[in-house]
């Protein structure tokens, strides 16, 4: 949009230009054109005033779109991804054996900018859960589209220095637990458990796939939505190295 506002403006600029140059002299007087050549002094003279004419038209353009060009140069820009490709894992040790009790993965924020973003803020805006492969059925959930704490921090509103970054846990998924049953038939089982990051509870995790859509606002750029993905395939492994190949997540910015 403001190479088109330059554009715009210098065109207007070399029309006045040019009526200027050509319809001033006749009131001035009559033309008088000469096949003598000219001197070296007078060649400069006259690529001197072009480049005088040239820059006069760029004062013009760089005095009225001064905030625009700045901005172009002095900006936030945000790199979002996965602090893994994989499933992290949160372990417990019983009697020498090491079993997870939840895998989790953490989404970064870093802002390669040269300015710090102001006032940022991070939304959930969507939810949706697909029971087949074919994307066909849905499970759509509401969400609230409220603003999410940044971690610690109470406050929803936080900066990003540039050339920092904010961390935040984005998603957690709790081991099934056992529960004995005082009658003696089988145990009860508790299945394994969904934490999303802006999402208002918890949600048993299922066979399918999750995609949830997020949204990050800042006053001094512009809102930047990305897209988690989340699958499982329905059976659960104690170790991460197992459970990789079961759970697989992707983050896609839009």
């Amino acid at each position: 949009m403001l190479w088109k506002k330059i554009v715009a403006t210098a065109i207007v600029c070399l029309i006045i230009g040019y009526f200027i140059g050509v319809h001033l002299p006749y009131n001035w007087g009559a033309i008088m054109i000469s096949d003598t050549p000219i001197s070296k002094a007078e060649y400069y003279q006259l690529v001197t005033s072009i480049f005088e004419a040239i820059g006069t038209c760029a004062a013009v353009i760089v005095a009225l779109f001064l905030n625009e060009i700045r901005a172009c140069f002095k900006k936030v820009s945000f790199d979002i991804a996965l602090s893994s490709e994989d499933a992290l894992e949160e372990v417990e040790d019983i009697k020498g054996t090491k079993k997870a009790l939840k895998y989790y993965n953490h989404i970064e924020f870093f802002n390669k900018g040269n300015i710090n973003a102001q006032n940022c803020e991070l939304y959930l805006e969507n939810a949706e859960f697909f029971l087949s492969e074919n994307n066909k059925n849905c499970d759509s959930f509401s969400v609230g589209n409220e603003p999410i704490n940044w971690g610690n921090n109470s406050s929803p509103m936080v900066y990003v220095p540039s050339q920092g970054k904010k961390i935040l846990r984005i998603f957690e998924m709790i081991a099934p637990l056992k529960q004995s049953n005082p009658t003696g038939k089988d145990d009860n089982i508790i299945p394994a458990q969904y934490s999303f990051l802006g999402f208002p509870h918890n949600v048993d995790a299922k066979k399918g796939k999750w995609e949830l859509i997020y949204c990050l606002n800042s006053t001094n750029s512009k809102p930047q939505r990305f897209k988690l993905r989340i699958e499982w395939n329905g059976e659960w492994e104690g170790r991460q190295a197992d459970m990789k190949k079961l759970l697989t997540m992707k983050l896609e910015q839009l």
